[in-house]
């Protein structure tokens, strides 16, 4: 059973369970984190296999797996870094009581927006459409410097992950240049 101390004034986290084991609130974000990761690794274990093209390497229905065990594994040492980490954790939670910030809810909107649009727009529009529109949201003036970098990124990803490393870029709407 979870126990809350009131007007703590140990150099520990102030929310705590039993004998402060575990951060309560870094508690509630790792089992949160733990669930995506695992709804992650199951729809990860529908990818199809790769073809023997190529080879014994880690194949692309291995990797995400890879990831989202590392995510499992990083988010089941957050509730108990605060015994590490004492002296950051009062500030960590001092943030936490903070409103959250608008351009964290725009930054939100601006992503998810971007992901419904990623299958219609193709791999390369979606990653210019992305190098472009965050750093304006984030109040990026430079303007030329943003289109530069929005059209330089995704090529050299293009190049390097399309024609060195043989991976298919879903064309999207270019396919109507194909």
């Amino acid at each position: 059973m979870a126990l809350k101390r009131k007007n703590n004034k140990s150099k520990l986290a102030p929310e705590f369970t039993g004998a402060s084991l575990f951060h309560k609130k870094d508690l509630q974000i790792s089992l949160l984190l733990i669930a995506v990761g695992s709804f992650f690794f199951y729809e990860a274990t529908k990818f199809p296999p790769p073809g023997m093209v190529l080879g014994d390497t880690i194949n692309a229905d291995v990797f995400p797996k890879i990831l989202v065990v590392l995510l499992i594994f990083l988010s089941s040492i957050i509730p108990f870094e605060f015994k590490f980490a004492a002296a950051k954790i009062k500030k960590i939670d001092d943030d936490r009581s903070k409103k959250i910030q608008p351009i964290t809810w725009m930054t939100l909107a601006t992503l998810i927006i971007i992901v419904l649009c990623s299958s219609f727009l193709g791999t390369i529009l979606t990653m210019i459409t992305t190098c472009l529109v965050f750093p304006i949201v984030w109040g990026e003036k430079r303007y030329i410097a943003v289109a530069i970098y929005s059209l330089l990124f995704p090529l050299a990803v293009y190049l390097l992950f399309n024609k060195v490393l043989s991976l298919y870029f879903e064309p999207g709407l270019l396919k109507i240049f194909q």
